[in-house]
């Protein structure tokens, strides 16, 4: 970075930073700065609720960050971060964290004390185990730990009461925990691209279940007692990739083994009916989810319409892939723009000029240059 750039970024910096303060400010947005050390006046700000730090370089979360006791919303996600201070199970009014992609390798116990979490992202961050304390996250309704090393998950997570959206897909999971009925409210559970050996039946008593993606696994059979006619809401298990699907299975109108689901009229017209039935919950769902990630809530597509949740919320650079599980993790871009004033979005555009201006001066320093 040439000297003039990074004299105007640290300077505009600073600025957004002095701005919040004197206009006390509930929202400061300081991603994509290629910032590698938090300035210290950042934490002057106390009025600060909702801070963004994603997509920079930052190696290091200083004891500090700890007085901004009313933050609600942090991503810290994109950055080079190998350790988390344990003094963040203070910040006890945070509803929404997201460390994805960071090399940190483990989650410090004391995240179990964030008792007002909400919605948790942890994606690939060579995370081998989820600590037990988890458990404690007695609010938790979102989590997302994708793309890791994980080969097991906790007993705790069974006391996740209120978890809605859980997200595991592509790690090493071999099994799953007994008590897995106790997730009531679960509506998406995503564990493809995982190493299960058998179909997890605790799931089926789930009975606000809509979507469980079991796709690339070593799934031979299903149990005996199969049975989804209490899930008035389901729209979709999805079995693909597995070995049952070379085998001889039960058909199943919404049990996927393969690209297109089953075309006989019998099949679809049982589709139909329990797509219809379960239109309205689905919808309820979408709208209570949208909510609890403080997310303006998704509109029903229309037929032969693309589903715009794919474009508005599943942004995330590793769900290129799977574009279709929408449910994975939500950007923090995503989050980033939902508490923008019209002043606000005035002047993010005014940040994004003078890191267009800063882009362009050494190009225009040389041509100056030359010119003289």
């Amino acid at each position: 970075m040439s000297a003039i750039l990074k004299f105007i970024r640290e300077n505009h910096i600073l600025a957004l930073i002095e701005q919040t303060i004197a206009k006390k400010k509930s929202r400061l947005s300081l991603n994509a700065f290629e910032i590698t050390e938090i300035p210290e006046l950042l934490y002057t700000c106390l009025e600060v609720e909702h801070l963004y730090l994603h997509k920079n370089k930052i190696t290091n979360v200083p004891v500090q960050i700890m007085q901004l006791v009313n933050l609600t919303t942090l991503t810290l996600d994109y950055n080079n971060i190998s350790s988390l201070p344990a003094e963040i199970g203070n910040l006890k009014n945070l509803v929404n964290l997201n460390i994805s992609y960071n090399p940190l390798e483990e989650l410090i116990p004391e995240i179990g004390e964030l008792e007002n979490l909400e919605a948790f992202w942890c994606n690939r961050i060579g995370l081998r185990e989820i600590p037990k304390e988890i458990g404690k996250l007695e609010k938790l309704d979102t989590f997302g730990a994708r793309g890791n090393e994980l080969k097991t998950i906790p007993e705790e997570m069974t006391k996740l009461a209120r978890l809605r959206w859980l997200t595991l897909e592509n790690n090493h999971i071999e099994s799953l925990p007994s008590g897995l009925e106790r997730l009531e409210v679960l509506v998406h559970c995503n564990l493809r691209n995982n190493r299960l050996k058998e179909f997890p039946k605790d799931l089926l008593k789930c009975t606000e279940l809509m979507y469980l993606q079991l796709n690339n696994n070593q799934i031979s059979s299903l149990p005996e007692d199969f049975d989804t006619s209490h899930l008035t809401g389901l729209e979709m298990i999805d079995l693909r990739l597995n070995p049952i699907c070379e085998l001889a299975h039960p058909e199943h109108p919404l049990v996927r083994y393969q690209e297109e689901l089953p075309a006989s009229p019998s099949a679809l017209a049982e589709l139909s009916a329990q797509a219809s039935a379960s239109s309205r919950h689905g919808a309820q769902a979408l709208a209570l989810n949208a909510t609890a990630l403080r997310l303006p809530a998704v509109p029903a597509p229309r037929p032969h319409q693309q589903d715009p949740r794919i474009i508005e919320i599943d942004l995330d650079a590793s769900s290129v892939e799977s574009s279709e599980d929408w449910e994975n993790s939500v950007n923090s871009s995503e989050l980033d723009v939902q508490y923008q004033s019209d002043e606000e979005r005035a002047e993010n555009e005014i940040a994004q000029f003078f890191q267009a201006v800063g882009m362009v001066l050494p190009e225009l320093s040389r041509y100056a240059s030359t010119a003289s």
